[in-house]
């Protein structure tokens, strides 16, 4: 299964929560939380919400009439983050339901169905020392002790008692016996590796 084209413009971005359907008749969405800091889906909050672009069909192998390609720009593959403020918010359990300014009918929250919510990188919420948003680490140079280049940090890969540092061939759990330095600006990681039996 391939992955949904993802735009540059979407991962610049960090994703706080998806648009999963509407819930009643006015306005009201139920929203899948995608983040660690749900306090900050508030009356008034400022958000982003955008659209991952329609799959695309495959191409047909039928002729067709169609008009010559026009020459210059290529038109933009998706829409740019629309602005956006939280108009209303409650929980119904764990499921958070909000209003948005300027939606009030059904008919509006559909059209919103599986919009991603937004925010720029910038507005993160701090986090205590030793802790990294996960954004930041992917694509790091990860290094041994010893100054040997291992490979780029992959992905973080959950487990039961702590997280699994991806690069190449290794996988390296996420605790300070093996993470030794994280210089996020320079995205640079040194580590130890673990023995491999």
């Amino acid at each position: 299964m391939t992955k949904p084209y993802i735009p540059k413009v979407a991962r610049r971005w960090v994703t706080v929560g998806v648009i999963a359907r509407p819930f009643g008749m006015r306005g009201e969405m139920r929203v899948r939380v995608e983040t660690d800091f749900p306090e900050r889906f508030q009356p008034g909050a400022r958000l982003f919400w955008w659209l991952p672009p329609a799959p695309q069909p495959p191409p047909s192998t039928e002729p067709e009439e169609t008009a010559p390609p026009r020459k210059g720009k290529k038109p933009p593959r998706t829409m740019q983050p629309q602005e956006c403020y939280i108009k209303s918010v409650r929980w119904q359990g764990n499921q958070l339901i909000l209003t948005l300014e300027g939606i009030e009918t059904r008919e509006q929250a559909e059209r919103l169905r599986g919009a991603w919510l937004l925010i720029p990188p910038e507005e993160r919420m701090p986090l205590e020392e030793d802790e990294y948003y996960i954004d930041d680490l992917i694509g790091m140079e990860v290094f041994t002790e010893t100054g040997q280049r291992i490979g780029k940090l992959k992905d973080v890969r959950k487990g039961a008692a702590y997280d699994y540092f991806e690069v190449g061939q290794y996988l390296i759990p996420a605790v300070g016996e093996y993470i030794l330095e994280i210089d996020v600006p320079n995205k640079r990681m040194v580590v130890r590796l673990p023995e491999i039996d």
